[in-house]
């Protein structure tokens, strides 16, 4: 009889694990699309307003126009339940005091956003995200004019769960215009890592392997294409590239809302990102799709 409670108990926390490891499985997978859906956030609020507008101008053209005045979520923020419901989205519709915090004015070439302990639901913001400009006034106008866009904050939810976000080189993201109307997108590094009970679950950085093209002075006309944006597990070291194909945004979203991302991965396997609208999508990797909502993606409709 004893034999057999252990076999059952053997089992089942056999089974518990496995369930474990599949809910982190799909998790991994979802996270990394996230690391798009900043990028194409990002994108969108370089620039920095209270309103989510940004600086550059072409005459009186803004190079996004954003009706909304609730700021979006900056970052993913995962609230540990238990073992099997480890990942809890907060809603940009829950953004609370961190709605108020905006852009400073320019100074210094730079616009500064404080994040000075606001919260969403339980979760409290600190650190900045700093905009350098090359242009003392803070705009792009001219060719070759840039800004480069400096996450540095740390988000604290339930039981001390953490995420950080941080640049891993020297210039962080940058959107440089080429021409009127055209612009790159570089990135040599930006890492997120969300760790709980100080054990790190989540781990990634990206950069470009080579700029993305952006088109379009406003959302309604924007496009990313070419390039190629590597997504790196730092817990398992694989990476994968990804080329935006005709990557769309809307007027109404903060984020494309059409198009896709094709990647291959350092082990063998393919992936890619589908937009289905506004902050949703679909990830595969190989015969496994998952659909997930981007974390930093909103509608202002």
């Amino acid at each position: 009889m004893k034999f057999i409670k252990v076999v059952v108990l053997g089992w089942a926390s056999l089974m518990l694990i496995s369930c474990a490891e599949d809910e982190l499985n799909v998790a991994d997978i979802q996270e990394t699309a996230q690391q798009i859906g900043d990028v194409m956030a990002s994108v969108d609020e370089s620039g920095g307003t209270s309103d989510g507008t940004v600086a550059f101008m072409e005459g009186q053209r803004k190079f996004m126009a954003v009706k909304d005045k609730q700021l979006p979520v900056l970052s993913p923020v995962h609230l540990v339940k238990d073992v099997f419901d480890l990942f809890t989205p907060i809603k940009s519709a829950q953004a609370g005091a961190c709605k108020d915090t905006s852009f400073s004015t320019c100074s210094s070439s730079q616009k500064v956003r404080d994040l000075n302990g606001c919260t969403i639901g339980s979760a409290t913001f600190t650190g900045t995200v700093t905009l350098a400009f090359s242009d003392a006034a803070c705009v792009i106008n001219s060719n070759g004019d840039d800004v480069k866009r400096s996450p540095d904050f740390t988000v604290t939810g339930r039981r001390e769960a953490t995420l950080t976000v941080s640049k891993t080189s020297t210039s962080g993201q940058t959107l440089t215009r080429v021409t009127a109307g055209n612009f790159t997108f570089a990135n040599d590094g930006v890492r997120r890592v969300f760790s709980a009970g100080g054990t790190a679950l989540f781990d990634f950085t990206t950069l470009t392997t080579s700029p993305i093209t952006v088109t379009g002075v406003d959302r309604a006309t924007r496009v990313m294409t070419g390039g190629s944006l590597q997504v790196t597990n730092n817990k398992t070291s694989v990476n994968c590239n990804y080329v935006p194909n005709n990557v769309s945004w809307s007027a109404s979203c903060n984020c494309a809302s059409s198009g896709s991302w094709t990647g291959s991965c350092s082990d063998g396997k393919t992936s890619s990102v589908e937009l289905t609208g506004c902050g949703s999508a679909t990830i595969t990797v190989d015969d496994t799709s998952e659909d997930l909502t981007f974390d930093r993606c909103y509608s202002t409709n």
